[in-house]
């Protein structure tokens, strides 16, 4: 029954998407920011009028074209898209190797700088590997600014990888550290194709257990990464062009578990 209440804010969302797009897309711009360790890193801003900011941060293999393109439609429907490109500014390979030398410190500070920015309403999103940066930076955030909690408006994790080690067949998962502590609303969006689907309730119930509130949704016919890939499956590829649709989806989703 969840998993068709989402199909169907999905359809709605992609709806309105298409009803609202001009007939070109938003430019965009790219503003550099200073990091606490003293790099400079590039921010892809996509700017809009409306009142939802998205702050992301870069899967395994970087940002790539599907990533653009959704950020690109969504701010041609009044939401304000931010892609700090933290592999490049720390001169890191777009490996899922790198992401372990991203300072968590980087995520704070680009999290403030997105609330401070304006009054907007802040999002967070990231996918596979990225989710782990994303989520000790939201940590560690949380944990200085514990009375600013509600400054933060939620979290859409696109086939989170957040195991510690490998799985063992038979074993419990062992997550990163920061799953099961943070505060902060979140959305997970998995592939019905992969074993981590498999796992998603566990997940669900293990990053509840310091007051997340959580929903899930698990994608048809696709296998995680699926908008990266050089080779999708025909499902695979539908999903991949209404990325920003599922995207709007999960911020109406997020949005109904805090009320």
């Amino acid at each position: 029954m969840k998993n068709k209440s989402f199909a169907v804010l999905w359809l709605l969302a992609v709806t309105l998407l298409l009803m609202n797009r001009p007939g070109f897309a938003q430019k965009n711009e790219i503003v550099p920011f200073d990091l606490p360790g003293g790099d400079i890193v590039d921010i892809r801003q996509y700017r809009a009028d409306g009142d939802k900011l998205l702050l992301g941060f870069a899967c395994d293999e970087g940002t790539g074209q599907a990533a653009m393109d959704a950020a690109s439609l969504l701010s041609d429907t009044e939401m304000e898209i931010w892609m700090p490109d933290l592999l490049s500014a720390h001169f890191l390979p777009k490996l899922k190797s790198s992401l372990a030398e991203i300072p968590t410190e980087d995520v704070v500070s680009l999290i403030d700088a997105a609330i401070a920015s304006s009054d907007k309403q802040v999002y967070l999103i990231s996918s596979g590997g990225g989710s782990a940066v994303l989520l000790r930076g939201l940590l560690q955030w949380e944990q200085a600014n514990p009375e600013r909690l509600d400054e933060l408006h939620g979290v859409i994790l696109l086939y989170p990888r957040l195991n510690a080690k490998p799985p063992e067949p038979g074993k419990d998962p062992v997550y990163i550290d920061a799953v099961g502590k943070t505060k902060t609303a979140i959305a997970i969006l998995e592939g019905a194709k992969t074993p981590n689907s498999w796992a998603l309730p566990a997940l669900k119930d293990k990053m509840q257990a310091n007051g997340s509130l959580v929903t899930t949704a698990l994608i048809p016919g696709v296998r995680g990464f699926f908008y990266e890939r050089d080779k999708q499956s025909l499902p695979e590829d539908i999903a991949t062009s209404q990325l920003a649709g599922l995207v709007r989806a999960s911020v109406i989703k997020l949005d109904m578990l805090s009320q």
